[in-house]
């Protein structure tokens, strides 16, 4: 449930109540774009499929290899991004570069 509030303003120029409400909208951007660490977020197959640019086969196989580790949810199949993001290994290859 969302309370409501009253906010009052008396004796302010307009350029301050537009600078404050500008403030506002911008944190309130911020808020609704960045995920909150509270709620996490759940991806689909196809949206892990998009985001590895890789077939709804391949999400499977590393579902099945352990690599992605699936949640069910009634007959969806989903994933924790941030466990999804966890699941990438840095493969840095020692003493030469490949191209």
């Amino acid at each position: 449930m969302i309370a409501k509030q009253v906010l009052q303003i008396d004796h302010l120029e307009g350029s301050t109540v537009i600078k404050l409400f500008d403030s506002l909208n911008k944190r309130l951007d911020e808020l609704v774009t960045s995920p909150n660490s509270e709620q996490e977020t759940f991806l689909t197959r196809q949206e892990v499929a998009d985001l590895f640019k890789i077939s709804l086969p391949t999400v499977h196989a590393w579902m099945n290899a352990g690599i992605l580790k699936p949640y069910k949810i009634a007959n969806k199949t989903r994933f924790l991004r941030s466990e999804v993001l966890a699941s990438v290994k840095d493969i840095s290859v020692k003493g030469g570069s490949h191209a």
